[in-house]
């Protein structure tokens, strides 16, 4: 598999989403649209994975993702 995406610009991509929406010298006509655009990728990418296939490890990695997020909830972050 050639892999021709890079994950690093993806996520940058979002958080450019994400600040446009979360700016607070824009309307919320301007800012509702940003936050539209999280949603539609939010459900694509839901879409996608559920037409995934499952993996021997995913139900560890998905709880260790899990506990990651409990302990930054815990710490504050």
């Amino acid at each position: 598999m050639i892999i021709d995406w890079d994950v690093a610009d993806i996520i940058n991509q979002i958080n450019k989403i994400s600040r446009a929406e979360n700016d607070p010298y824009e309307t919320g006509f301007n800012t509702w649209g940003a936050k539209q655009d999280l949603y539609l990728i939010l459900w694509h990418i839901q879409d996608r994975l559920e037409q995934c296939s499952t993996y021997a490890d995913e139900e560890e990695y998905l709880r260790n993702h899990s506990k990651k997020q409990i302990w930054n909830a815990l710490k504050g972050k």
